[in-house]
């Protein structure tokens, strides 16, 4: 399938969401085996769960056809499986060789969907990998085995993995324990997995044995394998049942004596008379608890949804308001015809189609709606990634993780999310030198923070490092050409200089920033999804970019307004109010009408001459203006009348019309005509900068 150009398949979108869902976990787990892997003390489970999705990505890759993707994953699997059982170490060499393994299986997982898999780069990365594997092999030394007392039985009986992690435990000086538990034959695997279950909250599970035990006939014994750093007593309480008997290994303490003699062990639920078929098959060492815990259903209850689908439904959703509208038209003229009585039933059936309607409307947005923290765990992965190669310690803490947002405006925000935080290691944070220098911890800290305010999402990345430079921004400026000698310009001025396009601090240029494509980008992706994006800065303390983003693109209500004999939708979110002004209340300030709204000055916008309508430069005695604002930005927008309030759906205006400032999508009226739905953020900053 590589390089193919053809349109992909349903069974390919499959497998491209499938796979993407798994590398997304693998990377926010290998983020987590990082963290762990700089204490030494990693959790065994989460690096068996870097296997296991490893193995699952290549067996898909295999199915599907993949076999580049299925090489690499397989490739990654056995260097995972050598970790997992113990025969290399964990190093920052392996990390990082794991990390680039991951962004090589995304690109090309990225590549595959798109129809033009570029493969070249896994030979290398399959060398560094076994080189990785080959370097790290473990010496040789003296099994500390002998020491527990095991039996042969035992010790034979012990996969490589279990040995590993036996092994594991001794060296980090816990205790390691021989727990034998009673079962009943027809309960036994849920038994063993609430003891299981409840052991693993003070220690590890190293191994599960069935044994002889209680000689009962009625039941089935199993030895675990433990390690704690508990006491028997310690042990003996967590396991919290009946029956247990608990022995130190390696110790000369002796075994404590079951709770309960043996014989008079009861199943914890109520048992049933035992079939001799029933006996024979439970009590078979060769199927343990985790075969009779085996089911065929699946564990979770999620359906993966295509988003455009959704979007589909919600353009539906959406015709249907439109017709509702339109029913609700036909009502009032019945009702002036005169026919009450019908008119009145119309109306009847008309609120309950509405009723139903926004019922629909609402769960289809519940549908499309997702948590931050989703954002947030992709750009874990690029902190460490990037701080990494700036070699500079960066701690991220993130706050409001569970804020919800549109699905389709958390993808359009990452990319931009993720070049201001590389901005923010690259230019904010400084060095662990030269913080320390500074009086301040080692370690920068990035907040990631987001809280909804009204209809919008506000989206935080504050670091506490050296802050924005306003004199060099000038200077920077100046040299550009971008700015006059003698130009009064604001620190609120300055900072704007940085949206735009080309603009850069830094004099040279790196792999993450300085080549001139950067936050003017930031603003124009930020502003397509009808967001604003804003700087506050402090010298030596680092600085705050804020994002205000609306909830939702799909269904809006908007203000539908005309201006010289043309309809616009302006989103109701980012109207504050509108008023009634005369001609004469306008004033000029610096060149830039404004109107005195209570103690506020207002700057306005005539929104003809801003899309530069031929008619658009005259201005009535009396005229109306939409206060806008979105942050803590004010605008008022001249307009000739206001034609109600009326729900819309946005529809994307597609290539023809992008980069065109002011305007974010269409959009269908209920008679028939489609019109131009206001970009009220991008006026606002083209307001903000001068530009109109």
């Amino acid at each position: 399938m590589t390089g193919s150009n053809d349109s992909i398949g349903k069974a390919v979108r499959d497998f491209l969401a499938e796979a993407e869902e798994i590398i997304d976990q693998l990377n926010n787990d290998l983020v987590s085996m990082g963290d762990c892997a700089e204490t030494g003390d990693c959790n065994p489970d989460l690096i068996n769960a870097i296997f296991r999705g490893a193995h699952s990505l290549k067996g898909l890759a295999g199915i599907f056809g993949f076999s580049e993707i299925g090489d690499l994953a397989h490739n990654m699997e056995n260097l995972l499986d050598s970790l997992r059982l113990g025969r290399v170490e964990i190093t920052p060499v392996m990390m990082s060789v794991l990390f680039d393994a991951m962004d090589l299986l995304g690109a090309l997982v990225r590549g595959a969907g798109e129809g033009h898999l570029d493969a070249s780069g896994i030979p290398l990365m399959v060398s560094r990998i076994n080189a990785c594997a080959s370097a790290t092999q473990k010496s040789q030394e003296v099994s500390p085995l002998a020491t527990l007392g095991l039996t042969d039985a035992v010790l034979n009986a012990l996969t490589e993995y279990e040995e590993h992690r036996l092994l594991e435990n001794v060296k980090k000086g816990r205790l390691i324990y021989s727990i034998i538990a009673s079962f009943s034959l027809t309960t036994f695997d849920q038994e063993l997995g609430e003891l299981t279950d409840l052991l693993k909250q003070g220690g590890e599970v190293i191994s599960t044995l069935p044994t002889v035990g209680s000689g009962s006939e009625a039941g089935i014994d199993f030895e675990i394998l433990f390690g704690s750093t508990k006491g028997e007593d310690g042990v003996s309480g967590l396991a919290g049942r009946p029956g247990i008997s608990v022995r130190q290994l390696g110790a000369q303490s002796k075994p404590t004596s079951p709770s309960q003699p043996a014989q008079a062990l009861e199943p914890l639920t109520a048992s049933s008379s035992v079939s001799a078929h029933d006996h024979s098959e439970a009590a078979s060492p060769a199927q343990p608890a985790a075969d009779a815990a085996m089911t065929a259903k699946s564990m979770s209850r999620m359906v993966r949804v295509d988003i455009v689908k959704l979007d589909d439904l919600m353009n539906i959703v959406g015709e249907l308001v439109l017709s509702h509208s339109t029913i609700n038209e036909l009502v009032g003229k019945v009702r002036s015809s005169g026919f009450s009585t019908l008119a009145i039933e119309l109306g009847k059936a008309a609120k309950v189609l509405q009723r139903k309607l926004n019922e629909l409307q609402k769960g289809v947005m519940e549908i499309r709606m997702i948590p931050v923290g989703q954002l947030y765990e992709k750009m874990s992965r690029i902190v460490r990634k990037v701080s990494r190669e700036q070699g500079k310690k960066v701690d991220l803490r993130v706050f409001g993780a569970d804020t919800e947002l549109d699905k389709l405006i958390i993808e359009d925000i990452s990319d931009p999310m993720m070049h201001i935080i590389r901005n923010s290691i690259d230019h904010g944070i400084e060095t662990p030198e030269e913080r320390i220098r500074l009086g301040k911890e080692e370690k920068g800290v990035i907040r990631l923070s987001s809280f909804q305010k009204g209809n919008h999402v506000v989206i935080e990345v504050e670091d506490d490092g050296r802050g924005i430079d306003i004199a060099r921004v000038k200077k920077k400026a100046l040299e550009k050409g971008l700015i006059q000698e003698n130009d009064p310009l604001s620190e609120r001025d300055a900072l704007e200089l940085i949206f735009l396009p080309g603009f850069s601090t830094s004099d040279t240029v790196t792999d993450i920033s300085g080549r001139g494509v950067g936050m003017d980008v930031v603003r124009n992706n930020i502003a397509a999804v009808s967001g604003m994006v804003d700087i506050e800065t402090r010298p030596g303390q680092g600085s705050k970019v804020i994002i205000t983003l609306p909830i939702t693109l799909a269904i809006i209500k908007a203000l539908i307004i005309n201006i010289v004999g043309r309809t616009y939708a302006m989103p109701i979110t980012s109207v504050l109010e509108t008023i009634l002004v005369e001609r004469s209340d306008i004033r000029t300030i610096e060149r830039k009408e404004v109107i005195q709204l209570r103690d506020m000055t207002l700057p306005l916008v005539r929104l003809g001459r801003f899309f530069e309508i031929e008619g658009g430069d005259v201005l009535p005695e009396s005229f109306y203006v939409v206060v806008v604002g979105v942050a803590e930005k004010r605008l008022g927008i001249v307009v000739d009348d206001l034609l109600g309030q009326q729900d819309i759906v946005i529809k994307s205006i597609g290539e023809t019309f992008k980069g065109f400032k002011g305007i974010s999508g269409a959009a269908d009226l209920g008679d028939q005509r489609t019109i131009l739905v206001l970009d009220v953020g991008g006026i606002i900053s083209e307001a903000t900068r001068g530009s109109v």
